[in-house]
């Protein structure tokens, strides 16, 4: 057991969850971590952590004053963020470009970590909930009092509500699934002109894949890329999945059919023509498409409610899905599998194409589907 000038008392659960959570990801990424203890006195300096060559690392979860513990901790997601730093300097013991990649993978294997927890006690919670829920059947009313006193306890402990229980029940029917995007599904018409056509093709399309990239992260899904091919997969839970294959599919044939367009116009019209006008338009459209896809989730999580405990909810409910998925890509394919990473395209050099393929983006009425499953899938310019 830690003592008080070391841990505040109600930090101790937090700390233990971190430090599991390192001693995990260093075991996975072959990090020489010898021991994580709370940082002993955090009054002296401003650091959050400190990482002894030796492989001991110190982390900080709450600042003293006058020897007195300070009533509000750090937040959370910087004692998480903290943890990863540290980790990092196992490997790397500056600061340089190899140090920042480093550190940020080793943030979203922390987080990952993070949201398995999470699960982990959702579904203890759940199975409880059965388990009192069988005594009380049973007539045996003692037994289920203590049960739900139990249920209760670690409720307030973790900061859940009984809602997040309830669905945790619902997503157990929604599974992880493959979707083959198929173009030829969602073109518009038939009769439109040949360079309008999206089609399955035996190579590979830059702009395609990135555009996959940002929908997949858009839509909490994984992306993969069939050999030699631009056929698409997501991977993610049906009620994700199913309508990031729509957005992507839509898109790409919006896309292809209004760079066109604007390439044809360009070239017609334009006094002083630059090449790479359709690179930077395709470019700049899947940047802008991005952003508004950041800004719908990041929309979705605040319109639930103004209380930032309840988002916070809301958002580990968005990121349970991506825990399930990742699960599964793990189950599927081997813990070294890897999704696919999208093909470098030709950088923007034509201004005017870049300020074209923003407005073309912004004129997508792209909405939150996809962010919430309970959503109807309906067309992606109804603005839904």
């Amino acid at each position: 057991m830690y003592t008080a000038e070391e841990l505040h008392p109600a930090d101790i659960r937090l700390f233990k969850t971190v430090k599991d959570a390192m001693r995990y990801v260093a075991k996975e990424y072959h990090l020489p971590l010898k021991s994580v203890n709370p940082m002993p006195r955090p009054e002296l300096g401003n650091n959050f952590g400190h990482c002894d060559p030796t492989g001991d690392i110190q982390i900080v979860l709450r600042s003293m004053t006058n020897g007195k513990w300070d009533d509000e901790p750090f937040h959370e997601d910087e004692v998480w963020d903290t943890a990863a730093h540290e980790l990092a300097h196992l490997r790397y013991s500056g600061h340089g470009d190899d140090f920042c990649d480093f550190r940020i993978e080793l943030k979203q294997a922390m987080e990952n970590r993070r949201l398995e927890y999470g699960k982990k006690i959702i579904e203890k919670l759940v199975k409880m909930q059965e388990l009192r829920q069988g005594e009380m059947a049973q007539g045996n009313t003692e037994a289920a009092e203590n049960f739900a006193a139990m249920i209760n306890k670690m409720l307030l402990e973790h900061e859940l509500n009984p809602s997040d229980l309830d669905y945790a029940r619902g997503a157990d029917n929604d599974p992880v699934i493959e979707v083959y995007c198929n173009l030829a599904k969602y073109r518009p018409t038939a009769n439109w002109r040949r360079e309008y056509q999206a089609e399955d093709k035996k190579t590979r399309i830059a702009w395609q894949e990135s555009l996959a990239s940002v929908v997949a992260r858009g839509h909490l899904c994984h992306f993969l890329v069939q050999l030699r091919s631009n056929q698409i997969i997501f991977v993610g839970t049906k009620s994700h999945a199913t309508v990031a294959e729509y957005v992507y599919c839509t898109l790409v044939h919006a896309a292809t059919r209004l760079s066109v367009d604007a390439n044809y116009a360009y070239n017609k019209t334009a006094i002083n023509k630059q090449p790479g006008y359709r690179n930077s338009w395709l470019n700049a459209f899947v940047a802008r498409i991005q952003q508004r896809l950041e800004e719908a989730r990041k929309a979705a999580v605040v319109e639930v409610s103004p209380d930032p405990n309840v988002q916070k909810t809301a958002l580990m409910r968005l990121n349970g899905a991506m825990v399930k998925t990742n699960r599964y890509m793990v189950e599927r394919y081997g813990r070294a599998a890897k999704t696919a990473t999208a093909l470098k395209y030709e950088r923007a050099t034509n201004i005017q194409g870049v300020k074209d393929g923003i407005k073309a983006a912004d004129a997508m009425q792209i909405g939150r589907r996809g962010l919430d499953p309970s959503k109807v899938r309906g067309n992606i310019g109804d603005g839904k």
